[in-house]
């Protein structure tokens, strides 16, 4: 048993204490608390004794449940709430009861249906949310293809590990994805003109995407009528089965594509582009040269273990793109 009583504690770590069969936590200015692995379904009483809580931990309490997040009204300064390896099935507590909620953690909580998640691209839940993890999940592509859709208030999403994620087509379908891919033979994909002018589809506030490690990708779009307009990071690496790759993201800096040792095309139309990582990518020289020529504040190239791409292609990748300052191959860096 655990009983704490600290009037002026501000930050409580209990992680890993999951022999505990009970706590009692009386602690008024609380603002962080970290039960990871906690056995004891002390939630309720903790709401009450804590109402200051402003980030709140309880990955793989497997106790957890409805009567608990119903308790977390209590916490109107709650921001932060990790979830991730619970049984989980029902998340409509937490959309009833975190009206503040900013960052949301579901990392591999197999127990979410389909349908989970309908309230937050169907009804406006959680409308302050910012960060969303749903990684190593089993939602269907149908469900993320929604949420990427509706939620454009998201401004960091993960979805590492999904196995059930298959191509990321966003924004385009049929025709739409034929003439956008047609324009890359154009000298500029990216334009204002490319952009559609609409009110009822705003700008996503989308800056960081992660979708490492997903076995079923096999293709990535992302055009001008996506709307990404303040994307800047975008890791798709250890996706095994990526064979294309076309983005056209005006703000994005950082492409990770390591380790997707099936990809062969790459198409890219991004001018802030500065960091480009191709390691292990059966990818040839001539493609990573078009897809360069089209970033012109480039700086850093990894190309390490590329068995298409050789050290004399050096100079070639510098020609197609002279902001270059690093070159990353597998002899050396440049």
């Amino acid at each position: 048993m655990l009983s704490i009583e600290a009037p002026f504690m501000v930050s409580l770590e209990l992680k890993g204490c999951g022999v505990l069969s009970e706590a009692t936590i009386n602690c008024p200015l609380l603002a962080s608390l970290d039960a990871s692995f906690l056995k004891d379904d002390c939630l309720s009483a903790t709401t009450a004794s804590c109402p200051l809580i402003g980030s709140l931990i309880l990955m793989s309490c497997p106790s957890v449940g409805s009567d608990g997040l119903f308790s977390l009204r209590r916490l109107p300064h709650l921001t932060v709430l990790d979830l991730s390896y619970t049984f989980l099935m029902n998340l409509q507590p937490v959309f009833d009861s975190c009206l503040q909620l900013k960052v949301l953690k579901l990392q591999a909580c197999k127990y979410l249906t389909d349908t989970s998640l309908e309230p937050l691209y169907k009804d406006g839940a959680l409308p302050a949310l910012q960060e969303l993890d749903l990684s190593y999940g089993t939602l269907c592509q149908s469900a993320i293809e929604k949420l990427l859709a509706c939620c454009r208030h998201l401004t960091h999403l993960s979805l590492n590990g999904c196995v059930n994620m298959h191509d990321l087509n966003w924004g385009c379908s049929g025709g739409e994805l034929y003439e956008f891919l047609s324009k890359f033979s154009s000298a500029a994909v990216f334009s204002h003109e490319n952009l559609p002018v609409s009110t009822e589809q705003p700008n996503r506030l989308l800056q960081n995407l992660n979708c490492v490690g997903c076995p079923n990708i096999r293709k990535a779009v992302i055009p001008p009528v996506a709307r990404c307009l303040l994307l800047s990071s975008l890791n798709l690496s250890l996706s095994s089965n990526l064979k294309e790759v076309y983005v056209v993201c005006f703000n994005l800096c950082f492409l990770n594509l390591s380790n997707c040792c099936s990809l062969e095309m790459l198409k890219l139309e991004c001018p802030r582009l500065t960091s480009l990582f191709l390691q292990s990518c059966n990818i040839d020289e001539e493609t990573v040269e078009a897809a360069i020529s089209q970033c012109g504040m480039l700086e850093t190239l990894d190309v390490r273990f590329c068995p298409k791409i050789c050290s004399i292609s050096m100079g070639g990748l510098r020609a197609a793109c002279p902001s270059l300052k690093r070159i990353f191959s597998s002899l050396s860096a440049s």
